[in-house]
């Protein structure tokens, strides 16, 4: 994004100088602009400079890893160097010594450490509670002092990476990388204190430093964290690690998400808090951090914002090899604005080398977040108008099946697994099968309910498209029961559980860890009979032809193929 923009630039530059030439009139935006034209031309070339002036002055990073820093690096390099054509007229063929980019990419915890001044002024004032108020203004003039001081160097530093190549700048860094350390090892002192730890004593501040590995963003990013009130883009792909994995080696405190119990939560509320005004973020996440229960405070954060969410199944192909796991994209920009939210679908493509995946992000299209007020999942999938009409109509008679739950009454078992349909059993086959009580003339409809496409297509929507937990169940937006005919439900129900067990289904061995064999089922044989629950459900749910027909068509090019093997 940044190359053209300064391509666009130079050119302008060479423009208005040009012109400048004709009409004789100088000015210091044109001075400014024949000195940045000037360091062009004692580059190899000007695509050398452009990436050189980007890596040097626009990109900034840091990672937990120290061995991810350094191959952060060697890309970036490797991108630099590709750009010179070699020349054996040229001393070293015609290559430059590489900039220094140790201050723009960092070895640290993102999680800990100081993100603003104000988490710093908080930090002292706890600490210096109970003397003066001149020493606590003291000590934080003295801080920002000494901040500003580094930023400057900071600043020094990068600008002998662009305009002296062949400078020598290693005292320059050695300075600066002492004045940084100083300013950690006080900034350190003071969120040790915070953690509970006497930074008196060294043994334990040592080790609390070693674990935690802290990251002072107020200090080593000053110009965008305080200065410019944040960075203009936040992007990254986050841990996805529970927090209890991690809770020995460092904890995290003051963090909003910390009920989410990951720590991709405790990333995306850091880099949010890293945006400056009209900023945008943009991170690859589990599709859980807008489907399920466990991430609400994550969603509640995600409300002040614009977002645009994209959702990628993990089958039959993955938008990474090794990721086993259904995952969303999530772009979000901070503005002062009243916040909207979009969404698309839950997107298959084939996995075959030859497949579409070359036009997933080309045919990729948002739908505006309804944000029914009843439903409760505020963030459902939903990837047209028709399907926000289609559950708008299931959510319209305001009733679910909890209401009409009965802890006495006949059970029904769904399977809480499965990628391509739903089923449920009047018996239970394994403890893959959880139960939902009914009254004894329901169970049916409940029934049919469970094994309909519409069912599959409101897990879908709404879950993590893995598991069936109760709340997709016990949540799902029901007509009146008592509207329906027992008998007719009935009938479907004796026909499927006998196209069920008649012929389509195989006993398998489970895994070690789970003992005996399970029966699994060929659904996809029995989809004639599931057509006609989805017909008889639409006319109780009032469903249009096209709303009909989108439930028996809905994602069948996959369904059916995976059943089938292929």
């Amino acid at each position: 994004m940044l190359q053209p923009l300064y391509e666009l630039c130079l050119d302008r530059m060479a423009v208005l100088l040009q012109e400048q030439g004709i009409n004789g009139a100088e000015s210091p935006a044109l001075t400014r602009f024949r000195s940045v034209l000037e360091q062009v031309a004692q580059h190899p070339n000007r695509a050398y400079f452009v990436l050189k002036s980007i890596i040097v002055n626009n990109l900034y990073g840091l990672d937990l890893m120290e061995e991810a820093v350094e191959i952060c690096k060697l890309r970036l390099f490797l991108k630099l160097a590709a750009q010179i054509e070699p020349d054996p007229t040229l001393p070293n063929m015609g290559a430059e010594p590489l900039p220094d980019i140790d201050f723009n990419v960092f070895a640290g915890n993102a999680l800990v450490g100081y993100a603003s001044y104000e988490e710093v002024r908080r930090a002292v004032g706890e600490t210096v509670v109970g003397q003066r108020r001149l020493q606590f203004d003291e000590t934080m003039e003295r801080i920002a002092a000494r901040v500003r001081h580094v930023d400057a160097q900071f600043s020094r530093f990068r600008q002998a990476q662009m305009c002296d190549t062949d400078a020598s700048t290693t005292q320059e860094k050695r300075t600066l990388q002492r004045a940084l350390d100083e300013l950690d090892g006080e900034l350190d002192r003071y969120l040790a204190h915070e953690y509970g730890v006497d930074a008196g004593n060294t043994a334990a501040f040592s080790a609390w430093r070693t674990r935690h590995a802290p990251f002072h963003w107020f200090v080593k990013f000053y110009r965008a964290t305080h200065e410019r009130g944040g960075f203009d883009v936040v992007i990254g792909n986050p841990p996805y690690v529970g927090y209890p994995k991690v809770k020995s080696l460092y904890a995290v405190r003051g963090y909003a998400t910390e009920g989410c119990g990951n720590l991709y939560a405790f990333a995306i509320e850091r880099s949010l808090n890293l945006l400056r005004e009209a900023g945008r973020y943009g991170m690859i996440v589990p599709i859980a951090s807008v489907s399920t229960e466990g991430m609400r405070d994550l969603q509640q954060l995600y409300a002040g914002y614009w977002q645009w969410h994209s959702h990628w199944a993990v089958r039959p192909g993955k938008l990474f090899v090794g990721v086993d796991m259904n995952l969303t994209i999530s772009l979000l920009q901070k503005t002062r604005e009243a916040a909207r939210s979009y969404t698309t679908g839950y997107r298959r493509w084939s996995s075959r080398a030859d497949g579409d995946r070359r036009h997933l992000f080309t045919t990729l299209s948002y739908t505006r977040n309804p944000e029914f007020a009843p439903h409760p999942n505020p963030y459902p999938k939903l990837g047209s108008m028709l399907e926000v009409q289609l559950l708008a109509r299931m959510l319209r008679h305001g009733r679910k099946l909890r209401q009409y739950t009965d802890p006495t009454g006949a059970a029904i078992y769904y399977h809480s697994g499965g990628r391509y349909w739903r089923k449920a059993l009047p018996t239970k086959l394994s403890s893959h099968y959880k139960a939902v009580q009914v009254a004894a003339p329901l169970k049916p409809v409940v029934f049919a309910l469970l094994n309909s496409q519409l069912f599959y297509w409101y897990w879908i929507v709404n879950s993590n498209c893995m598991d069936v937990v109760s709340r997709e169940v016990l949540d799902l937006p029901v007509f009146p029961l008592d509207w329906a005919d027992p008998v007719e439900f009935g009938e479907l129900m004796g026909r499927l559980l006998a196209a069920y067990y008649a012929s389509n289904s195989t006993r398998v061995r489970r895994g070690q860890r789970i003992s005996g064999e399970e029966i699994n089922f060929d659904v996809a044989q029995a989809k004639p009979i599931i057509d006609e629950i989805d017909a008889l459900l639409a006319g109780y749910y009032g469903f249009s032809d096209a709303e009909l027909d989108f439930v028996l068509n809905y994602d069948i090019k996959y369904r059916v193929a995976a059943q089938a093997g292929e």
